[in-house]
């Protein structure tokens, strides 16, 4: 394809191969040429290019990525800081401190020592009386799930904001448009960041439907595996409203006690019926929790 056939849907699919390549690659060096490579776009306009449809500038997207990963992990695992300024892809702990301080005003030691400090919200929200109301039982069912195939779009923004809605729209459009619908279709949202951690509007969010047969990507929809392993599956009952209080409830009193690690893997929402049909109150979703 020449240059002056490409349409917006052909950049789109462009800069999506990169946003993936990225998230997998968040550990490993990411320079210009490589990227560009992955993208097919010339080194010499591949920022301005990606930058237009990130709206943030492809450095500070990377870095950003890169730190607020760190605080997960600084959060949920016992990691020296060493270790984890290796993993998100440092070479050396005075640059991935003073990146850490830029994005979260404090050290990577200062937010370790301060998890306490970072739950606050949760006291002034009285979490801990609002998960009493939620009536969610805590048994999850913990199997080994294989890889599947899935079409996507990506979305960015509050989960559950009117981005998140569009996704799905245009991703069910799509599947319906190529006949792509089957008997075992499954829908998953997976939130790649922590809201906790990530700014709001920066949060990405991948409307996922399983398929069975070869897609192609094509512009915005994606295509993927959405990975295996072993998960805890919680099912839920009642409005979306109150994911919130679902994943708080899970990682704070059934995590501590369960015996099991997180594994570092996006937690999934498997979406059991249809919100347009289907009122607030019932319905159904699975959460599932990555553990090893």
């Amino acid at each position: 394809m020449d240059n002056k056939s490409l349409t917006e849907k052909d950049y789109r699919e462009r800069v999506n191969n990169v946003l993936v390549f990225i998230n997998k690659n968040l550990g490993e060096k990411l320079d210009l040429n490589i990227l560009a490579s992955v993208s097919n776009f010339s080194p010499f306009h591949f920022h301005r290019i990606v930058r237009a449809f990130i709206n943030e500038p492809l450095g500070t997207y990377i870095i950003r990525l890169r730190v607020e990963m760190a605080a997960g992990l600084i959060e949920n695992t016992d990691l020296s800081i060493t270790d984890i300024c290796f993993k998100v892809g440092y070479d050396s702990l005075s640059s991935f401190n003073k990146a850490f301080k830029k994005r979260f005003d404090i050290s990577p030691s200062e937010y370790r020592e301060n998890k306490n400090a970072k739950l606050n919200y949760m006291k002034e929200n009285d979490m801990e009386a609002q998960i009493n109301l939620l009536n969610f039982k805590l048994k999850p069912k913990v199997k080994d799930y294989k890889n599947k195939k899935a079409v996507y779009i990506q979305s960015f923004g509050d989960y559950s904001g009117p981005a998140t809605g569009e996704s799905w729209n245009k991703i069910f459009e799509f599947v319906k448009k190529n006949r792509l619908f089957h008997w075992k279709t499954e829908c998953f949202g997976i939130s790649l960041d922590n809201p906790d951690i990530t700014e709001t509007d920066k949060c990405r969010y991948m409307a996922c439907v399983t398929v069975s047969k070869e897609v192609k990507p094509d512009g915005e929809v994606g295509v993927t595996n959405i990975e295996g392993g072993r998960f805890a599956v919680f099912r839920y009952r009642g409005p979306y409203s109150n994911l919130n209080l679902v994943y708080a409830a899970i990682i704070r009193r059934w995590l501590p006690q369960s015996g099991y690690d997180l594994r570092e893997q996006p937690l999934m929402e498997k979406y059991l019926n249809n919100p347009a049909k289907t009122k607030p109150e019932r319905l159904l979703t699975e959460i599932y929790v990555p553990v090893q």
